[in-house]
């Protein structure tokens, strides 16, 4: 055989194993992608639950020993009301106190607000079944203070006094230390002038 024709066999063969793909290079791209992000996020997942079992806010502090629980607690459930009176007008405690939809995750206060009707929503784990949630802690959660000279941002003059009233009772002890059981009502007035009588409040059924 001529050594021409020998060397074309060999650049045959030599092209042959140039051309020959390697074992990835049919491997699917696109599945294999979304497939290492979902692995990626499934780990975070696992890490963040690895390091929050309970599922309490990792960006809001715990308040008078109550957390912002991003899983809601019914084992004690029961609602209460507070009507404010400042100057004759009647306001009530604004929707969202104690919640919190932009935290990690988010998560509820055990008491907290859903609406503007006045209606605070008492929702705690069986632990805290002895105990006796007060409208200081509701404040607290708000943010707001709570004494007999101020009632949230408003602050009384010399001229005027606050009037309580619980379930339609004189009340004049301190405000923070009412206790807020099933359909307590809460009125708190700022006078003059003095509203007579405090208003009711009629819980919804099954509320």
């Amino acid at each position: 055989m001529s050594k021409t024709k020998v060397r074309k066999g060999a650049a045959r063969r030599y092209s042959r194993l140039q051309t020959k793909k390697a074992w990835y290079e049919d491997l699917p791209l696109l599945p294999i992608i979304i497939g290492g992000i979902l692995l990626v996020g499934a780990i975070v997942i696992i890490v963040l639950i690895a390091r929050n079992p309970t599922g309490t806010s990792a960006t809001d502090p715990t308040i008078n020993g109550i957390p912002c629980e991003s899983n809601e607690q019914l084992a004690v459930h029961y609602h209460a009301h507070l009507s404010m009176i400042i100057g004759g007008n009647e306001t009530v405690l604004p929707t969202g106190v104690g919640i919190d939809q932009n935290a990690t995750p988010p998560c509820l206060y055990w008491l907290h607000v859903h609406a503007t009707d006045g209606v605070i929503h008492v929702e705690a784990p069986k632990s805290s079944a002895a105990r006796k949630f007060t409208l200081g802690d509701v404040f607290d959660i708000w943010k707001k203070p709570l004494s007999k000279t101020q009632i949230g941002a408003t602050v009384l003059t010399k001229d005027q006094k606050l009037v309580m009233f619980v379930d339609g009772k004189s009340y004049t002890g301190d405000p923070r230390k009412i206790v807020l059981a099933a359909h307590t009502q809460v009125v708190l007035e700022v006078s003059p002038p003095e509203v007579t009588p405090p208003p009711s409040f009629t819980f919804p059924a099954g509320e």
